[in-house]
């Protein structure tokens, strides 16, 4: 919510300012006689005005011939003459909204808002709709201080919209949806989005409004526009300092968005080409020092943008295989930023990745020996490697600046992996980290519960897992229905079968569990949700463990009034597969082919792509389409010449 903030505004009275509503009466003699009247304004004979303006008025006359008459007695400063023909025509022609809205203007203008108010409601949702919310706001604002929290609830949409309505001024439009965001409803924001935008400023809210929303398709197209008017903003603006320092700030901060929609609809290589253009823009920023100054009249750095833009494009090379690539752009961000901590991650997972690999067949083995390099293995001795002490070296000193939880357990994981500790070790290891970080009763940071769960789980300890995610869910989301029974923590494994009422109290415990957990799943990290699915699908209770990897899986989208579903880059590929797997037992195979394939497509590595065709293959076999099954079998044992079960099956396709 806090970064929708800057884009409310509370009210801009001064925009809800009611244009003259006066016409042309159709009466010549009143026409002759207001011309008349004009012309002494004019030469400053005020007083034969008045009395001329007075011998005219009769409650007779059309309403718009008075009307005219009252415009010409509040120039004249004849406040008691006009406000008797205001409140006369609006006695006698109540429901008029033009007639309502002059009068609604002339309280305002006197601060009489208790009159007002009755009056202007007649208004809402009208062309002078923007009146009534005046209104309103200025009563709140006489009774209230006027803080943020105030403004931004529900009861304020009506009177948001219809000051848009009135001045047809975006601005109210965003109010409208900041209301909705900060009611946890982010998805009704959109409803609130206008057909056009009035500069980059407004593109990019709208932008910000469908990411969050997952509607990726239309936060690129939106960001495209703020792209190209932010643009023509820099281009032809002719202020200089705080205005184009923030207009500069903006157009970073749309490019970094647009790389990131574009990974979300896996067009990385043009992700990747917005983010060498944005990179190309900030060096050329870098020799024009009076953009780059802000309101202090220092040079900033844009670190925050920068070094998400070169981690991206590492992890790019990385899935591009091009390891010297990934390696200069890793190094330079960890010496850069080094306390960034997603770099510091990336850094330690390729220093541990960089000395697995071993080019150690027969061939090579005789070739070494005969002191001869391929051009393989040539290729293969030049790929840059980093040693793991070192990148655990760049964790512990950062983890001595800041406590970061997250570089704290990838710490933790780099060791592990370099250990290779035995279960009984591993199992110890878990309860000590565990226990250092106990802050109160089955509270734990989130961070170490889930490397205690993924150990638990690596370890097959599933009721240790799962009584440790409980105890931490219901913890952290206040359960209601499940802490009656939470103290007791039953562990899947230990009921037993053949004891009814054990189980039967059982079931309640799940029931009760899932029901808090549905009523607060919109607030859960991603992880927590996928471990919820494991467990229901552990406990082989398939549609609940379907719903809810659903729920982290998918994207749900409409182009054109077609729904669009995708499969979400923020989900673990374990959970990609396990959605495919169910569908499969589901007997729903071209859904589960399609996820496979989907699965296969935001694969980080080699080996998780060989295990989503060799998935392929072995449904594909299942339907007795051996083409294909052999095909994609194939493909996974090229991706992975070790993976024993293609090749297996592939025997009894071929």
């Amino acid at each position: 919510m806090r970064k929708f903030k800057a884009f409310f505004v509370v009210f801009g009275l001064a925009l809800l300012g009611l244009a003259s509503c006066s016409k042309t009466v159709t009466s010549a003699s009143i026409l002759s006689v207001l011309d008349e009247v004009d012309t002494y304004i004019l030469q400053g004979q005020t007083e034969s005005a008045v009395k001329l303006l007075q011998k005219t008025d009769k409650k007779s006359l059309p309403v718009n011939a008075r009307l005219g008459i009252y415009k010409r007695f509040v120039q004249l400063g004849e406040k008691e003459k006009a406000e008797k023909i205001i409140t006369s025509c609006y006695k006698k022609n109540s429901n008029d909204k033009k007639v309502v809205a002059i009068y609604t203007s002339h309280l305002l203008k006197q601060n009489r808002l208790e009159e007002a108010a009755p009056i202007s409601k007649k208004l809402s949702g009208s062309e002078y709709a923007s009146l009534y919310a005046e209104c309103i706001l200025k009563i709140f604002l006489s009774k209230n201080a006027g803080k943020f929290e105030e403004f931004c609830t529900v009861d304020f949409l009506p009177t948001y919209y219809d000051a848009y309505l009135g001045t047809k001024n975006n601005l109210w439009l965003r109010n409208c949806a900041c209301v909705v965001i900060n009611s946890d409803k982010a998805e009704n924001a959109l409803l609130y989005l206008p057909q056009n935008f009035t500069d980059s400023l407004d593109a990019y809210f709208w932008s910000l409004v469908c990411y969050d929303n997952k509607k990726f398709v239309e936060a690129t197209e939106n960001l495209k526009v703020a792209k190209n008017l932010v643009n023509l903003e820099l281009k032809d603006s002719s202020e200089i300092g705080k205005v184009n320092f923030f207009k500069t700030q903006l157009s970073l901060k749309i490019r970094a968005l647009l790389a990131d929609a574009y990974v979300n609809l896996y067009e990385d290589s043009l992700a990747e080409l917005e983010r060498s253009a944005l990179l190309k823009y900030i060096t050329e920023l870098n020799q024009e020092d009076d953009l780059l100054k802000n309101e202090n009249g220092e040079v900033d750095s844009y670190d925050g943008i920068l070094s998400s833009i070169y981690l991206n494009s590492a992890l790019w090379s990385l899935a591009k295989a091009d390891y010297e690539g990934a390696y200069r752009l890793l190094t330079f961000c960890t010496q850069k930023w080094p306390d960034y901590v997603p770099a510091l991650i990336a850094y330690g997972d390729f220093a541990y990745n960089s000395n697995q690999v071993v080019l150690d067949d027969p061939m090579a083995r005789e070739l070494r020996r005969l002191g001869i390099l391929s051009m393989d293995m040539k290729r293969f001795e030049e790929l840059p490697r980093v040693p793991t002490e070192d990148a655990i070296f760049k964790m512990e000193e950062s983890l001595k600046r800041f406590n970061n939880f997250e570089l704290y357990i990838a710490k933790l994981d780099l060791e592990d992996k370099i250990a290779k500790l035995s279960d009984k070790e591993m199992l110890v290891k878990i309860y000590n980290t565990l226990e250092r970080n106990l802050s109160a009763e089955n509270r734990y940071p989130p961070e170490i519960v889930r490397y205690a769960l993924n150990g638990f789980l690596h370890l097959e300890k599933f009721d240790d897992a799962e009584v440790l995610f409980r105890k931490h869910v219901s913890t952290e989301y206040n359960f209601n229905a499940y802490k009656n029974f939470n103290d007791r923590n039953l562990g899947r494994t230990t009921i037993d079968v053949n004891n009814k009422k054990a189980l039967e109290e059982f079931e309640q415990i799940e029931n009760a569990f899932y029901d808090d957990f549905f009523k607060n799943i919109h607030q859960m990290q991603t992880w927590e949700i996928e471990a919820a699915a494991f467990f229901a699908a552990l406990a082989k209770r398939g549609k609940l463990a379907t719903s809810l990897y659903e729920f982290v899986v998918l994207n749900e989208y409409f182009v054109d009034s077609k729904k669009v579903q995708e499969v979400s880059p923020n989900a673990n590929f374990s959970s990609i597969l396990n959605l495919a797997m169910i569908y499969s037992s589901m007997q729903k195979k071209d859904d589960a082919l399609k996820i496979y394939g989907k699965a296969s497509n935001v694969a980080q590595t080699s080996f998780e792509k060989a295990e989503s065709f060799y998935r392929i293959g072995c449904l594909y076999f299942e339907r007795e389409e051996m083409l294909d099954a052999a095909q994609s079998l194939k493909y996974a044992i090229y991706l992975n010449p070790a993976h024993t079960k293609a090749r297996l099956l592939l025997g009894k396709v071929e």
